[in-house]
């Protein structure tokens, strides 16, 4: 195990090494007056505060705020152009990206957020509660050899970096496993890239000469030793006491919220390495891909640990062992352009062999042992469906279409056990064998692209005669104030019946507001 805690010099020094050499490289390289070289540097400064209703909006809306974030971030990329060419070979540039945080809500409600000192540690492996407050992230550090000439083209791009394989989706991750998420200062719907968390790796992507000048190929081949987790809020006791949590805005509604104030250990297997291939096809109007990746979850698997007895009351764990284990992910995706009728289909599929499964652990009724799984580990099928389509509605603009956007999502555990079936587990929120998800975005502009609205919303039935569904609304609005000013403004909702066996019930009391300003260059 590693604490990221600890590790705050190590990286102000990485930032340090890497950025003089940027300075340096990019020095030598104007002295010698290579053609075409260049430095860009851009990136911005943004403000965020987000307050939070308690009891979810079709409770009230919105009548019991608490803020739970005043996040600012800064942000920016060094990207230098060398001008290094020998005949079809190039140096192409060099890479850096780097990102600081400060969420100032531990000061303004100390009182919640309080006893936020750095002493109280990281137990988890790469995550302390200081991490969250504060963020110091050289997020990409990369360089890009290229090939040009009559055998196509290609790049080899070692470095720290971000991949991402398959159709986007915010409502799951069906193909897209290579960088794990970060979970630990907010919720869904973010942008994709502040979210996923950059990873060591080399990359190789080849394209030959077009196969009778309509049928591009692309070769894409990943090997990842840098293996980590996703990221959740931290959930660790505090000085060895299993029931004091350390508080975080966003621990209570994590998926694994139940272990807060356990000892929380990670088991991440660092000596294993990832790798993948992918390829794709571009046929005129239609590109497939096609892909396999080695895989070590970013999820964990939950074991139990290190029981006590409370008499009268009965056997209880003090320790939360989260596992990651290995798992083979298959998958394919395709994009087809319908010219007749101007729309885009899209689609997706993947099977993970070793998905953890959470289960519920009726056993606990009787007798528990000295560790209990909570999971099983179930081969996995994942599906997406999608439509894009741009229609004029003349009420919402009049000068553009609304870009509406049809998403089904299908998920099948393909191997059942009676244990998912036992009442206690359906009680508890054991899984469901076949999950869908409805979604569906909008999004138009107003004044000349100035003001851009956009709504997305998602719905999930639950489990057949286990009470209703439950879902999701997200608008927002964003205003381009000037070239380089902007601000938006928006919602996370969700609804439904929250005691359903359903994706999203147990987020049905929770309810954001998110105000974000921010400049950018």
């Amino acid at each position: 195990m590693s604490s990221r805690g600890g590790t705050g010099k190590r990286r102000w020094l990485c930032v340090f090494v890497i950025a003089a050499m940027f300075g340096l490289f990019a020095a030598e390289v104007w002295a010698e007056g290579e053609e075409g070289a260049s430095v860009a540097f851009h990136g911005y400064f943004e403000s965020n505060m987000v307050m939070r209703d308690q009891n979810g909006i079709q409770y009230g809306f919105m009548d019991h705020l608490n803020g739970v974030q005043q996040r600012n971030t800064l942000k920016f990329d060094v990207t230098a152009k060398t001008g290094l060419n020998w005949g079809n070979f190039a140096v192409e540039k060099l890479q850096l990206t780097y990102r600081g945080a400060y969420d100032s809500i531990f000061d303004f409600r100390a009182n919640k957020y309080g006893d936020i000192r750095e002493n109280i540690g990281a137990s988890r492996f790469d995550y302390g509660l200081k991490d969250v407050r504060f963020e110091n992230d050289l997020r990409e550090a990369f360089i890009d050899f290229t090939y040009m000439g009559p055998g196509g083209t290609g790049f080899f791009r070692p470095g720290r970096q971000l991949v991402s394989w398959g159709e986007s989706s915010p409502n799951a991750t069906i193909l897209d496993v290579i960088c794990p998420k970060d979970q630990s200062y907010q919720l869904f719907f973010q942008n994709p890239d502040d979210v996923a968390i950059p990873l060591w790796m080399a990359r190789v992507n080849y394209s030959p000469p077009a196969i009778a000048g309509k049928v591009k190929l692309n070769f894409d081949l990943l090997w990842v030793p840098d293996i980590r987790p996703s990221q959740f809020g931290p959930l660790d006791s505090v000085a060895l006491n299993p029931a004091v949590g350390m508080e975080a805005p966003y621990v209570s509604i994590l998926p694994f919220a139940g272990m807060r104030g356990l000892n929380v250990r990670q088991d991440v297997p660092t000596n294993k390495q990832e790798y993948g291939a992918k390829v794709t096809a571009d046929m005129g109007l239609l590109s497939v891909s096609a892909a396999y990746y080695r895989d070590v979850n970013n999820d964990p698997a939950v074991v139990l640990t290190d029981f006590i007895t409370i008499p009268g009351v009965g056997m209880f764990p003090t320790k939360a062992l989260f596992t990651h284990p290995s798992q083979d992910v298959y998958g394919a995706y395709f994009s087809y352009q319908v010219s007749p009728l101007d729309l885009v289909l899209r689609g997706e599929i993947a099977q993970h062999s070793a998905q953890p499964v959470s289960v519920a652990a009726p056993e606990l009724k009787t007798l528990a042992p000295l560790s209990l799984a909570t999971y099983r580990l179930k081969p996995v099928t994942l599906y997406q469906l999608a439509i894009d389509k741009n229609i004029y509605v003349r009420w919402i603009t009049t000068h553009e279409p609304v870009g509406f956007s049809l998403e089904w999502i299908h998920q099948r555990i393909n191997s059942w056990e009676s244990v998912f079936n036992h009442p206690e587990a359906a009680k508890a929120g054991s899984p469901v064998r076949d999950m869908d998800i409805i979604g569906l975005t909008m999004s138009w502009s107003w004044f000349e692209g100035r003001v851009a609205p956009l709504i997305a919303a998602a719905y999930n039935p639950g489990r057949s005669g286990a009470g209703g569904g439950s879902g999701y609304i997200h608008p927002v609005v964003s205003w381009q104030i000037s070239p380089h000013l902007y601000s938006s403004l928006g919602l996370h909702a969700f609804l439904g019946d929250k005691t359903a066996k359903s994706g999203f019930a147990g987020l049905v009391g929770t309810s954001e507001a998110t105000i974000k300003m921010g400049y950018e260059w």
